[in-house]
C-alpha cells in the first residue's frame, strides 16, 4: 500500500546546513615595522636575476641548516608538474640565493658572447627581462636559499646542459639569511 503522504524533510541540506563561521580577529599589524625593514634591506643587497646552473649553486649553508629534499611521496606531484613543462622563467618560481660581491663580479656573463658584465649592465638586461649567466669556477657556488627541491627534480628529468634556473642573488655579507633563519 502506497502512501499519498509527501515526506518532508526538515532537516536543513547544503548551503543551509552550514553553521555560519565567525571569523577569527588576526592581528596583522603585529610585524609590519619590521617586514618593511627586511624588504627594504633585501631591496638594498640584490645583486641580480641571473640564469645559474647547477654546478655553481649549493645547498648546504654556512649559518643554520636547510630542510631535507622531500621523500618521493611528497614530491610527486611537483615532478609530474614538471615533467610537463618547467616554468624558470616565471618570476612566481624564482629561487633565491646569497654570494659574496667579489665573486659575483668576477663570474657574471653575457649570455650571447660570453664576456665579462659590469654590475651596471645587469640592472639593465633584468629590466628588459634578460638574465646574464654566472659562470664561476668549482669552488665558487651561489648558497641557494630556494629551490632544492626543483633541482633535485630537474636533475633526474634533465640533462647537465639543462640543468639551469632563474635565481634572485643578494649579498652574502648582508643580513638575508638571518632574516630566512627568522622567518621560517
Amino acid at each position: 500500500m502506497t502512501s499519498s503522504i509527501p515526506i518532508e524533510n526538515k532537516k536543513a541540506r547544503g548551503l543551509a546546513a552550514q553553521k555560519a563561521k565567525e571569523p577569527m580577529q588576526i592581528e596583522t599589524d603585529e610585524f609590519v615595522e619590521e617586514f618593511h625593514a627586511i624588504e627594504a634591506n633585501l631591496k638594498q643587497s640584490v645583486l641580480g636575476n641571473m640564469k645559474i646552473f647547477l654546478k655553481n649553486m649549493t645547498f648546504e649553508w654556512k649559518v643554520g641548516q636547510n630542510r631535507e629534499v622531500a621523500d618521493e611521496t611528497r614530491s610527486a606531484n611537483l615532478r609530474e608538474n614538471m615533467r610537463n613543462s618547467v616554468f624558470r622563467l616565471d618570476p612566481v618560481h624564482r629561487m633565491s640565493g646569497t654570494i659574496d660581491t667579489y665573486s659575483f663580479k668576477k663570474c657574471i656573463q653575457d649570455p650571447k658572447n660570453g664576456k665579462v658584465l659590469r654590475m651596471s649592465q645587469i640592472k639593465d638586461m633584468n629590466e628588459k627581462a634578460e638574465f646574464p649567466l654566472l659562470v664561476a669556477d668549482d669552488d665558487v657556488k651561489v648558497e641557494m636559499q630556494s629551490g632544492q627541491h626543483r633541482m633535485t627534480i630537474l636533475r633526474q628529468l634533465r640533462g647537465e646542459d639543462d640543468q639551469w634556473w632563474i635565481v634572485t642573488i643578494y649579498d652574502h655579507a648582508s643580513n638575508f639569511l638571518v632574516y630566512i633563519i627568522v622567518l621560517k
